[in-house]
């Protein structure tokens, strides 16, 4: 009979460069909850990370052309679709002098993260303790559906605070 490991031992086998992405992450999260001054190049990087890191997740799994990869697909644009449709980050402004964009602090972000990154560490784990769940549908879709769709939050706080830029045409004429 197999007995169940403790939480210590599940601890005590997670590399150490699991907790400094955690450390990570709650520092850049920390960071978001005030408002900052953002180049155009921050705000698309991080949910192009974000994209990368869940499109590769699914790839290296059942593959972007599977039903899973379907699910990401469409999570990442139910999610994005979702936050544009709240409006958030709302009250972002773009200040021309410095070209840079002033966004509202939010925990939002963090949260995000902390869910991405538990989901990880979920799926890691699962797939660590019982191997074979990995290529079972529910779980491949459901956590490729879920990585998707935080990425597609990423996404539409990103196109709305993108969204603050003054187009060429509206500046003009104002």
């Amino acid at each position: 009979m197999h007995a169940t490991p403790s939480l210590l031992e599940i601890l005590g086998h997670i590399p150490l460069f699991v907790w400094a992405i955690l450390a990570i992450i709650l520092s850049i999260g920390m960071k978001l909850t005030r408002t900052t001054r953002v180049a155009t190049r921050r705000v698309v990087l991080l949910p192009l990370i974000w994209l990368a890191f869940g499109a590769w997740g699914v790839d290296s799994g059942p593959g972007l052309l599977s039903t899973a990869g379907g699910a990401w697909a469409l999570a990442l644009l139910a999610g994005a679709g979702l936050v544009r449709a709240l409006r958030w980050p709302g009250q972002v402004r773009f200040d021309a002098a410095t070209q840079r964009f002033i966004v509202p602090g939010s925990w939002v972000p963090l949260a995000l993260m902390l869910a991405i990154f538990a989901l990880k560490f979920y799926a890691g784990m699962t797939q660590a303790m019982h191997p074979g769940v990995a290529a079972q549908f529910g779980f491949a879709a459901g956590t490729s559906a879920a990585f998707g769709f935080l990425s597609g939050c990423f996404l539409g706080r990103s196109l709305g605070i993108l969204a603050a830029r003054p187009r060429a045409d509206t500046a003009i004429a104002a």
